[in-house]
């Protein structure tokens, strides 16, 4: 009978439990706002090189940059998300970022950091988010400095193409 209690109890509990799995995110800021990448879509972070425009682009292309021999195309987010535009300054950097499409940098006024997250902890995004907002957020999850916004990067992509 104890064996029967002991097979009962370990098959209770759950194998491979997903809930604990942790999955990182690199912090980005557009403002005061915090948003996460998930890091296995992230390929490099670098300061703003030299963008050249390209006239007759929408607006939230910022241009091409040269990198490393590699031709990027270069987003300004916050213009996709209704945030105004992105300024040059000290703290701005690119996000280089993996897509379908290949290899597109993201511009940001700052890298926060790296956020370890359990996957518990990442909740639907808020359903007052306007229709820009929740068709690229993924979730959020709160974090020790402050709320995350967890961007769903490919989705966001998209809708800049569907919009031209």
């Amino acid at each position: 009978m104890t064996d029967g209690s002991k097979n009962h109890a370990v098959a209770d509990v759950p194998q491979g439990n997903t809930e604990e799995e942790i999955r990182q995110f690199i912090g980005i800021r557009f403002g005061t706002e915090l948003y996460g990448i998930p890091i296995e879509k992230t390929r490099e972070i670098t300061k703003p090189l030299q963008i050249t425009g390209i006239p007759g682009t929408l607006p939230h292309v910022k241009g091409l940059m040269n990198l490393h021999g590699e031709i990027l195309c270069v987003v300004d987010v916050k213009i996709l998300l209704n945030m105004g535009k992105t300024l040059v300054t000290e703290k701005s950097r690119i996000v280089v970022v993996k897509t379908g499409e290949g290899p597109v940098g993201i511009f940001c006024d700052e890298v926060a950091d790296i956020y370890d997250i359990l996957t518990k902890d990442i909740e639907p995004p808020l359903s007052t988010l306007s229709k820009e907002m929740d068709v690229s957020m993924k979730g959020q999850t709160q974090t020790r400095d402050g709320l995350m916004g967890i961007l769903d990067i490919e989705k966001l992509l998209m809708k800049q193409e569907e919009e031209s």
